[in-house]
């Protein structure tokens, strides 16, 4: 956006936004982008897990990726699918999971497409059911984190992890759940904050990260943790890359 001062004979160029969602790469030449991984780099409960603790390649994901989000402010907004602006107004067009991660400089968010129940692998379908109907507690326990670094700075590797084992994003961090159901007019929203800003360790990790953007491509997975036999073997959930943000 270009306007031209009334005193002098000259242009201010004005900054310009990025509309929801951010661009897919390639596009915007493969920077601020994001795109859907490969299910394979992400390792998992398999069927035999409860007996030999093996872990194997993910399934394909469950809930398809609909967009990513990186909005900057210095007050994260808590139950961002309130506002319309999101995925370009389209939300409500789909049943809807979201999870959305409150950062000392904005959110990042991800918007996944649940699809029916009866059209989900059994075992997926038996814990995404309890994980909705379950509790604060119930829910705490559950709900995983796999982050890769699939390309970055050998420092931001060693902050962020080999990659191996999923954390139990409730165990460290506060959760706030927005959940609605879908009616015969509405659809469902499943919204899942992540307050990062709570935990002194996070926040460690985040600055490192954030240092380091523009170099990092990272890969994030969200699993619901199976602990029984006919749960497995557990599949990611929904997952979605980070392709070199650029925060400025």
């Amino acid at each position: 956006v270009v306007s031209e001062s009334e005193d002098e004979d000259m242009f201010i160029a004005e900054p310009t936004t990025l509309s929801s969602p951010l661009p897919t790469y390639p596009d915007n030449y493969g920077t601020t982008c994001w795109s859907k991984p490969n299910h394979n780099i992400f390792k998992v409960r398999s069927a035999t897990y409860l007996r030999n603790r093996v872990k194997l390649p993910s399934a394909p994901a469950v809930f398809d990726c609909r967009g990513v989000d990186v909005w900057l402010t210095d007050n994260a907004e808590r139950n961002i699918a309130r506002h319309p602006s999101v995925l370009g107004g389209k939300l409500d067009q789909e049943d809807s999971f979201i999870v959305n991660f409150l950062l000392p400089f904005g959110n990042l968010v991800a918007y996944f497409s649940i699809p029916p129940i009866e059209q989900m692998p059994a075992n997926v379908a038996q814990v995404w059911r309890q994980f909705i109907k379950g509790d604060q507690q119930y829910r705490d326990g559950k709900l995983k984190l796999l982050p890769i670094v699939v390309d970055g700075p050998w420092i931001v590797k060693k902050a962020v992890g080999p990659g191996t084992a999923p954390a139990v994003i409730g165990r460290d961090l506060p959760l706030q759940y927005y959940f609605t159901d879908p009616t015969a007019t509405k659809k469902g929203v499943y919204e899942v904050d992540v307050l990062v800003t709570a935990s002194r360790i996070a926040r460690g990790i985040l600055n490192v990260v954030k240092g380091h953007t523009k170099s990092l491509t990272i890969a994030f997975a969200f699993i619901i943790e199976a602990s029984e036999e006919s749960q497995l073997p557990e599949n990611v959930l929904c997952a979605f890359v980070c392709h070199q943000i650029h925060l400025e």
